[in-house]
């Protein structure tokens, strides 16, 4: 809840028509989710622009409005009763809200950042916190400087922790990230190929990443990836906490056991913990959890027990089965180092038939693109992996991998558009097959697993 008067101060704004008294119920910047007496804030969008949907929100009730730039004012639609407050920014506002939110709370706040796993480890802190505080979290990947703020505007007075994933693909946006939800224990699972159209190489990632910590308190927490090259040569006066595979690290794993359903490690050479989810980077991602939630005062038994019961999150290493095939939906997203842990993750299981793998464009990776596309299919092929099938722009380049590692031409299709994909796929799987299908979020490489659901349900 909020003045007038608060959201002002919070965003060094201009009221250009109300009352500063009046009380605000919260924010949306939604018209389809607005409910009265809430502050509709108007994004400006690459794709919509709120301010055309000013008269929609008011008419919901909205209790007063914020536009950007003072181009839209209550003088122009002859509103009574509604206040209007201008900003250079509305984005940079919406932060600012948040912002100024966030301080009202002294909790942990736990920011979670990476190239790979974020979106898990975030999932895997979440629910093993719940054995013991109400946590907040970002829904889905609400991790940008939008879903960020609005994450925290959820805040409320039941919450005795927040866990916040935090993305990028451009240097200073997790700056701001920090700057506005403040984290008092940081995680950074890995440093990998992410995102290098724009971030150019892994040591400006890292950069990246690295300013999460430039507005956490001298006395916040991080924690780090022992495995990761790339984060040890953080230098920080912060105290640091490692997991990995190392037994240096503060929190290892041993004895790692694949199994056909999951997948188990020993912790700190004591205790044995079993995960219902595929992949030896999930051990990895849970030693992450751990390493977070430690110091919170949950058992070694909560832990195990969340960890037992966690399920991944949609389209992430998602096993599914439809008669007699096993689906790895996988397609949320892609980068070189996700594709890599997931073929790896096919080559470790036990099946009955051929391993496929149906891998869509990487993007955003500039000028490596034809680089990281080969080595898809030279892993594809020294994986062991039966069948490939291409999909995309990049696809030849991930056949002339395969090709380049042994792999016969006759077991590899390509496939230029998703529409040739899609029915192509058909003609292909089997009765026993395992396939593992990936791609970048714009491939849509979730409709090929539609399709097979459709084909092969029983």
């Amino acid at each position: 809840m909020f003045t007038v008067g608060d959201i002002l101060t919070a965003v060094k704004g201009k009221l250009l028509l109300g009352n500063t008294e009046e009380i605000l119920t919260g924010l949306s910047t939604d018209t389809r989710k607005i409910k009265k007496g809430e502050l509709f804030l108007a994004i400006k969008g690459d794709r919509f622009d709120g301010h055309s949907f000013i008269l929609d929100a008011v008419a919901k009730g909205a209790g007063a409005v914020l536009v950007q730039d003072g181009g839209i004012t209550n003088a122009n639609f002859k509103l009574p009763d509604v206040s209007f407050i201008s900003v250079s920014d509305s984005v940079k506002a919406l932060g600012d809200i948040g912002n100024f939110h966030r301080s009202r709370f002294s909790i942990p706040i736990i920011g979670i950042t990476g190239s790979n796993g974020k979106t898990t480890t975030k999932e895997m802190i979440s629910v093993i916190l719940s054995k013991k505080f109400n946590a907040l979290k970002n829904f889905g990947t609400e991790n940008n400087n939008i879903g960020v703020p609005l994450t925290l505007l959820r805040l409320n007075s039941e919450h005795n922790i927040a866990v916040l994933e935090m993305g990028t693909n451009h240097l200073g946006e997790i700056r701001r990230l920090s700057e506005i939800a403040r984290p008092t224990i940081a995680v950074i699972t890995n440093i990998g190929q992410s995102h290098l159209e724009y971030l150019e190489d892994v040591d400006t990632v890292l950069k990246a990443k690295v300013e999460m910590l430039e507005y956490m308190d001298k006395d916040a927490k991080l924690i780090l990836n022992a495995d990761d090259d790339h984060l040890r040569t953080i230098k920080t006066n912060l105290k640091t906490v490692w997991f990995g595979f190392d037994k240096e690290a503060d929190f290892y794993a041993d004895k790692i056991s694949l199994e056909p359903e999951g997948i188990s490690f020993r912790l700190n050479g004591k205790w044995d913990i079993s995960l219902g989810v595929l992949g030896r980077h999930n051990v990895s991602n849970a030693l992450g959890a751990i390493a977070c939630a430690w110091d919170f005062g949950v058992s070694i038994e909560e832990i195990r027990d969340a960890l037992k019961e966690f399920k991944v999150p949609n389209m992430r290493m998602e096993v599914k089965r439809f008669g007699d095939i096993k689906i790895i939906n996988d397609t949320y997203n892609a980068n070189p180092s996700s594709m890599k842990q997931a073929i790896e993750a096919l080559r470790d299981m036990v099946t009955e038939g051929r391993k496929i793998l149906i891998a869509g464009d990487m993007l955003e990776l500039g000028t490596f693109s034809g680089r990281f596309h080969h080595l898809v299919g030279k892993q594809a092929a020294e994986s062991g992996i039966d069948l490939i099938v291409a999909v995309g722009k990049l696809a030849e380049h991930i056949s002339n991998g395969a090709q380049e590692a042994g792999m016969s031409e006759k077991k590899i299709k390509l496939c230029a558009l998703m529409k040739d994909a899609r029915a192509k796929v058909a003609t292909l799987i089997k009765k026993g097959d395992t396939i593992l299908v990936k791609g970048s979020r714009a491939m849509r490489m979730e409709e090929i697993v539609g399709d097979l659901e459709t084909q092969f349900k029983t």
